[in-house]
């Protein structure tokens, strides 16, 4: 079963696997089931198919069976899982209301994604304050109010936009 994106484009094949698999078993495992902005199985292919999962006779295979070589490679475990966590976070004051954050990147690690940027959190907010490429291993953050005690971590994050947890976190006060 091949699903499209309301804009157009193919959803990945893990995630279609991960609809499939909820719309069968929603749809009384009859594979009759489509999301809301997907569209159902293609030509010559089985409705209730995992993505490249079909035969030639439209029948659908197991999960178990050989990818159609019409679709991109399934994405590995790997690519999925977040990188590690960055080190040796570090918070300098260097002006009026602006602190210089400054880290290490992660560990090397065997199977770890690569490392595409850093989004930098300040406790009790929801968004990152500072998002900065792979390359980039400092950045300054400004607006602060003196006298105000502030926590800050920074999570790595790979090309598929999974992000490590947070490294250990680092205090800073600035001065009145």
């Amino acid at each position: 079963m091949a699903f499209r994106c309301a804009i157009g484009r193919a959803v990945p094949a893990t995630v279609t696997a991960v609809l499939v698999m909820t719309l069968t078993a929603a749809a009384g495992a009859s594979g009759t089931g489509t999301a809301a902005g997907a569209s159902p199985a293609g030509p010559g292919e089985a409705a209730g198919a995992p993505a490249g999962r079909t035969g030639a006779s439209g029948q659908a295979l197991g999960f178990g069976a050989a990818q159609d070589p019409r679709r991109p490679p399934l994405a590995s475990q790997a690519a999925l899982a977040p990188p590690p966590v960055p080190r040796g976070l570090d918070a300098r004051v260097v002006g009026p209301g602006t602190v210089l954050l400054s880290w290490l990147p992660p560990a090397p690690a065997e199977g770890a994604t690569p490392v595409a940027g850093y989004r930098i959190h300040q406790q009790g907010t929801a968004t990152p304050v500072a998002e900065v490429g792979a390359r980039t291993l400092r950045t300054e953050i400004t607006g602060l109010e003196p006298g105000i005690g502030y926590t800050f971590s920074v999570r790595a994050v790979n090309a598929a936009g999974h992000a490590s947890p947070d490294s250990r976190p680092v205090d800073v006060t600035l001065p009145e």
